[in-house]
């Protein structure tokens, strides 16, 4: 079915990129392949059909055909896969890298809020003025690209829609793409959990959320997973992709946000939470990179700095939703871009294409004093949504 929803859908193949030749991938100290004299998982990027057929013949099995941006996943030996890379009718050929959720050290507990909580968050970037000039995100259409989303969730469930299971969820599971590990459920909750009377109120409460289970119950997949829930979104016709994880550089993953940039996807992810340079994919040029903040307006100190975060938003202690109908208050720049994500909901709600909400963003962002590696434009201002006049009920048809 995933194979069906993605590569079926009938559109033309992206541009591809990346020189010939196999590429290996360094990750918190640990090589991202799975061993270097046995099988491996390797993305093979082929420029014609035979190519892909060579890259068939080299596979000790096929994991992934992903056919919109022309590439294959395979399971290889790197002999293999070094005859490949020699080949005219190859693109590229790379290990398939590992990604993941690191966020930085905490202590998480369980919140029970009374009545329905506005978290510091959604107030500081200002939604509620949003909410009561009548946009609240209707008819946008929102992809989780993370661990999963709980469907069954008392301050989800009505706003949660379709959803794809790269990497299925284990246990007790109400859907392949129900999430076994917390993350994804958090995240989903800032973009748009309710707004019920109970729970926590998102940026976004009528927006409809997608999961595109790309991680596992340990917060980890691969590359080509990731990329596989970069183009459902796009082939589904969905208005923002929130990506709150990170790894390394990836052709396979580059070539599908490009593919999805082009069908105006509105792509946002997390800067990275190492004290560091932004991580994969926010810093890629297509993707709008977000920095974390404090209650106080300075920057977290485990948020990633550079030259290509556009944003800032919310990032310490965020409550929000967890499985189970539970809550907690989690830290990251993986929750500071759904404040991102949700403000680009609302404008899509209202027609906006994803350019125009990425610059709109930008424009309207509140300067907080910081320099522009860490804080881009601003803190994203929700609140300037409200002066927006709608330019079309929705701008996406989706499913």
């Amino acid at each position: 079915m995933l194979l069906k929803a993605v590569s079926g859908t009938g559109l033309a193949l992206g541009g591809l990129a990346g020189s010939v030749g196999v590429t290996a991938q360094e990750s918190d100290g640990e090589r991202t392949l799975l061993d270097l004299d046995d099988r491996a998982r390797f993305n093979i990027g082929y420029a014609t059909p035979h190519g892909a057929e060579l890259a068939r013949e080299a596979a000790n099995g096929v994991v992934h055909e992903i056919d919109p941006i022309g590439a294959i996943t395979i399971e290889s030996t790197l002999d293999a896969v070094q005859d490949l890379a020699g080949s005219d009718h190859i693109e590229f050929v790379e290990i398939d890298p590992v990604y993941r959720l690191i966020l930085p050290p905490q202590a998480v507990q369980d919140r029970d809020p009374t009545g329905q909580t506005v978290p510091w968050g959604i107030e500081r970037i200002g939604a509620p003025t949003a909410h009561a000039a009548g946009i609240r995100g209707e008819s946008a259409h929102v992809a989780v690209i993370n661990t999963g989303i709980d469907p069954t969730h008392e301050d989800l469930r009505a706003n949660v829609g379709d959803g794809i299971a790269v990497t299925p969820c284990r246990g007790e599971c109400e859907t392949a793409w129900d999430d076994d590990f917390g993350h994804g459920t958090h995240v989903a909750g800032t973009i748009g959990a309710l707004d019920n009377r109970l729970g926590v109120l998102g940026v976004a409460p009528e927006a409809t959320l997608h999961s595109a289970k790309v991680l596992n119950s340990n917060g980890v997949g691969f590359a080509s997973d990731v990329a596989l829930g970069i183009l459902w979104t796009a082939a589904q016709g969905y208005d923002v992709a929130n990506m709150s994880l990170g790894g390394p550089f990836s052709t396979v993953v580059q070539d599908a946000l490009e593919f999805a940039a082009e069908r105006d996807v509105l792509l946002v992810a997390a800067a990275g939470n190492q004290s560091g340079p932004v991580s994969y994919p926010a810093s890629a040029d297509e993707v709008i990179a977000v920095s974390a903040t404090t209650e106080t307006d300075d920057l977290a100190v485990f948020s990633n700095v550079g030259p290509e975060i556009e944003l800032a938003a919310p990032g310490v202690d965020v409550l929000s939703t967890l499985p189970n109908d539970r809550y907690a208050e989690l830290s990251g720049t993986s929750m500071a871009a759904p404040h991102v994500s949700g403000t680009g909901a609302l404008l899509a709600g209202i027609g906006y294409s994803a350019e125009e909400a990425r610059t709109f963003m930008k424009e309207t962002a509140e300067d907080l004093g910081l320099p522009p590696e860490e804080q881009g434009s601003g803190l994203v201002t929700a609140a300037a949504v409200a002066e927006r006049r709608p330019k079309k009920s929705g701008r996406k048809t989706a499913p």
